[in-house]
């Protein structure tokens, strides 16, 4: 028998096992074997995986940082901003009721809107849009004692001597769907329902209302300056005297952002009875809750100028360069 053949049988039996790593694992260990006796688990590379994860979070979280800062950038803003809305027809809104006006005569203020919004035609209330500010105004201001809901718009009158009308009639999703000579078309049915209640103040709710009054104002004055029927004004005296007055307007954007009274008064034909002879003119911010332009404060505060003044007898206002401008009940033509 061979040594070759009978060396298999043999085997070497050290006195201690345990101190003896077999053969098959004498291997030095590697990172990964290390790691998995630290309870480490490696993925790839070499790398363990915690540390993989952590490089990963703070990818993730620089892509998140990278992310928010082109979300917040103008451009961004841009991109995501809602497209306005431009002219629709009549027809579009034309399942919508019109909005009663609430008038008397010698109220002491009439707020004015551009048209009725399309909450405000659906339930038949001015200003019904629970965003919208003017009836926390109102209150806010003291013109009221308490915060009336829109479905008691009609109590105006009667309870606190105020009146609600609009510019136009049809109502709207946004004023932005009126064209600039509708609005302009309906400025003489206004003078003639303003000349025909007279009340001491018409409010303008929101500028772009009153830009388009100004300039009508202006072109009804500049077209009349030679003829005495309709709309007169007081001709380059009254132009001179526009110039001196806080918050007059000559197109520029100062002069469209004028907010409180404003540098014109309406002079009504004079008749016996106790109707006003002149009614003045205020413009307050757009109480609509998708103008931000102006803080809820700031309306609240232009709102109580409006009540000052209007608690005030017409002899205590200061008229000085206001342009006079005598409103007739027929011959308006824009």
């Amino acid at each position: 028998m061979s040594f070759k053949s009978t060396a298999g049988d043999f085997r070497f039996c050290p006195d201690s096992e345990q101190d003896i790593v077999p053969v098959t694992s004498r291997v030095l260990r590697s990172r990964k074997t290390q790691a998995a006796d630290q309870n480490t688990e490696y993925i790839g590379d070499d790398i363990p995986a915690s540390t993989r994860k952590r490089k990963r979070r703070q990818e993730g979280s620089k892509g998140q940082e990278d992310y928010s800062t082109a979300a917040a950038s103008p451009r961004s803003r841009r991109l995501n901003k809602k497209p306005k809305r431009g002219y629709a027809d009549p027809e579009v809104y034309a399942h919508l009721h019109l909005v009663q006006d609430y008038l008397q005569e010698n109220l002491d203020v009439v707020f004015c809107g551009i048209n009725p919004g399309y909450m405000s035609a659906e339930t038949g209330h001015h200003f019904a849009n629970p965003t919208n500010h003017f009836w926390q105004c109102l209150y806010q201001s003291g013109l009221t004692s308490t915060l009336l809901p829109p479905s008691e718009d009609y109590s105006l009158p009667e309870r606190y001597n105020l009146g609600l009308t609009n510019i136009v009639d049809r109502p709207s999703t946004e004023a932005a769907e009126l064209s600039i000579s509708e609005m302009k078309a309906a400025i003489p049915a206004f003078l003639k329902k303003i000349s025909r209640y007279r009340p001491r103040f018409v409010c303008f709710v929101g500028v772009g209302i009153w830009t388009v009054v100004q300039k009508a104002l202006r072109q009804l004055q500049q077209s009349s300056t030679s003829s005495t029927s309709g709309l007169q004004g007081q001709g380059s005296k009254g132009r001179k005297a526009r110039k001196g007055v806080k918050g007059a307007g000559d197109g520029s954007k100062q002069g469209k952002d004028s907010l409180g009274l404003q540098p014109y008064k309406l002079v009504h034909p004079t008749e016996t009875g106790k109707l006003a002879s002149e009614t003045f003119l205020f413009v307050v911010p757009s109480t609509s809750g998708r103008v931000v332009r102006y803080q809820f404060s700031d309306k609240i505060n232009y709102f109580s100028e409006l009540r000052e003044l209007a608690r005030k007898p017409h002899s205590v206002i200061a008229t000085q360069g206001m342009l006079s401008i005598v409103v007739e009940t027929h011959g308006l033509d824009i």
